[in-house]
């Protein structure tokens, strides 16, 4: 299928920048990393102490500590290298429906003011930890991608990209699996349980940014429910030695 017919088929600047500081600031995350290690056990030493007792979030710990360190100590550090110092990138911010908070952004990523008046609000990016677990993958699908099919996410704006990362990571290494691997089992998913949704399955479609930085990253295009057309890019982080027990 050609993908000229959708109305994103070529982005403003600031997409490819935005992918772009990405993929440095992880890059400069690994070369800290890969020498001091982010531990399981000191995050949720951390969430306790701060947040009491382990509660019905508490399986967010990892992923909510990866979001923050990735946007606070690297993103916003490097946004002015990308032209982006008057881009926000804000995390867990709720998205609201008629006066209604009806979901949590991971990052909202907020625009120049100009770009208001183009009803590109913001940038909405969801993370999750991917690993080989099937159920891992299911929440991927059923908790990331169909919270934009369903609006949960954009429920008052006509922005028509998003973006989800997977943070890979895992505790044994039998679970370690590369990111084409991970697509195809997205893709089978999605095909169970949101065919008529798909336009263009994860990867189908070649990616038409000038990405210079290393970031694996594959494009899609669904129909929402409201049968407007969603762009959804999905980066892949790989954190698979340099996270420790």
């Amino acid at each position: 299928m050609n993908a000229d017919c959708f109305t994103y088929s070529s982005e403003p600047y600031y997409y490819t920048n935005i992918f772009n500081l990405i993929g440095y600031s992880f890059t400069e995350l690994k070369k800290e990393k890969e020498v001091n290690k982010y531990s399981r056990k000191e995050i949720l030493e951390k969430h306790i102490k701060f947040k009491g007792k382990s509660g019905s979030k508490t399986k967010l710990e990892l992923e909510d500590y990866l979001r923050n360190d990735l946007l606070k100590n690297y993103v916003d550090k490097f946004r002015s290298k990308f032209d982006l110092e008057y881009f926000h990138f804000i995390g867990g911010v709720d998205e609201i429906y008629d006066g209604v908070t009806i979901g949590s952004l991971d990052i909202k990523v907020l625009f120049p003011t100009d770009n208001l008046l183009l009803n590109e609000e913001y940038l909405a990016i969801e993370c999750k930890r991917i690993n080989k677990l099937k159920k891992k993958k299911r929440y991927y699908i059923d908790h990331g991608v169909n919270r934009f099919l369903t609006r949960q996410y954009y429920p008052e704006s006509e922005s028509k990209i998003a973006v989800m990362i997977s943070f890979m990571e895992c505790e044994e290494k039998k679970h370690l699996e590369d990111s084409n691997s991970i697509v195809s089992s997205f893709n089978k998913l999605l095909k169970e349980s949101y065919k008529n949704n798909i336009l263009l399955e994860i990867g189908e479609v070649n990616i038409d940014l000038d990405i210079v930085t290393d970031l694996d990253i594959y494009n899609s295009y669904f129909k929402r429910i409201d049968d407007s057309e969603l762009q959804i890019y999905h980066v892949f982080l790989d954190y698979y030695n340099l996270i420790e027990p």
